[in-house]
């Protein structure tokens, strides 16, 4: 299977008067749900649809609960997960307070095994 793309033209934000250039982008082929994933999790275990569908609400509970409690968390070679903020700037430390932050974001960095899976991608224009 190969990572389908599609080429757009977008200009440069730092020089708007540059000429546009062409940019690879992925395309996506459509949206694999939860039910769709754990549908797949039934051929490879012994675990029906409703016991997957479960594991996975389960699993991202859990994964939420840890990440607002400040921890980062690790899923094997599968790849790290942690929380970043994004906050206005303040003059002084005493005006630096939660009232700075503009938005909670989740960060996902991949693991060794993602990373060495996804070097091995081919691609195929759409």
């Amino acid at each position: 299977m190969s990572i389908l793309y599609s080429k757009i033209q977008r200009v440069n934000p730092r020089d708007t008067e540059a000429a546009k250039k062409w940019y690879i982008v992925p395309s996506r082929v459509e949206l694999k749900d939860e039910k769709t994933i754990a549908e797949a999790l039934t051929k490879n275990t012994t675990l029906s649809r409703g016991e997957a569908s479960l594991v996975i609400y389960e699993l991202q509970s859990v994964i939420i609960g840890f990440l607002l409690d400040g921890y980062s968390v690790r899923m094997g070679d599968w790849g790290t997960f942690n929380i970043t903020l994004s906050s206005a700037g303040a003059d002084t430390e005493a005006d630096c307070t939660a009232e700075n932050i503009k938005s909670v974001n989740i960060r996902f960095r991949p693991g060794k095994e993602m990373k060495e899976a996804l070097a091995k991608a081919t691609f195929a224009p759409r």
